[in-house]
């Protein structure tokens, strides 16, 4: 991958590519399948159309990319970064994401489902047409991150922490909305 200028319609099976850094080129129509990315730094890498099946991008740092339909599938990124991305038809799937950063990205058309974001940090990141399907964000972190129009109503969001502002036109079920009113200071009794 580092000797590689750029890299069109591959396909890695089992590679390890764990603690490289890799700058400026384009990775189109390729596909790593239970490869070890670890510990590795994207620096301004274009990504399009490429799957990523049975990965492991834990600590992985993604900084100025770009992701054009993309597929994480049963992935592990545990503490991966992504810092100052654009992902426009982007799928993460059954996936470990636990203490994932996401710093100053825009998203399009991101959709997550059954993954698991404890204890995750989104801050000043734009959601455009978003889909949560049964994912889990215990003690997540959504800062500078509008909510509205995103639903929550099937995922896990106990202990998730969000400024007041991020809330206007979130969709959560109502048991959900008893523990978000919680963080506004509302006390709600039940009535007798």
């Amino acid at each position: 991958l580092e000797d590689e200028e750029d890299i069109y319609n591959e396909e890695y099976q089992k590679e390890i590519f764990s603690n490289i850094e890799i700058h400026n080129k384009s990775i189109v129509n390729t596909k790593f399948d239970k490869c070890d990315l670890t510990t590795s730094t994207y620096e301004n890498i274009y990504f399009e159309k490429t799957i990523f099946n049975n990965c492991d991008l834990s600590n992985i740092n993604f900084i100025d990319c770009n992701f054009r339909e993309i597929e994480f599938l049963n992935c592990k990124l545990i503490g991966a970064n992504l810092n100052n991305c654009h992902t426009t038809k982007v799928t993460i799937n059954n996936s470990l994401c636990k203490y994932i950063n996401i710093v100053d990205t825009k998203t399009k058309e991101l959709t997550i489902a059954k993954s698991d974001f404890t204890e995750s940090n989104f801050y000043n990141v734009e959601l455009q047409k978003t889909i949560l399907d049964n994912n889990n964000f215990y003690s997540s972190e959504f800062l500078s991150t509008k909510l509205s129009g995103i639903n929550f109503s099937n995922c896990n969001i106990e202990g998730i922490k969000l400024e007041s502002k991020c809330l206007k036109g979130i969709i959560v079920n109502q048991f959900q909305a008893i523990d978000l009113a919680k963080l506004l200071g509302i006390e709600i009794h039940a009535s007798v």
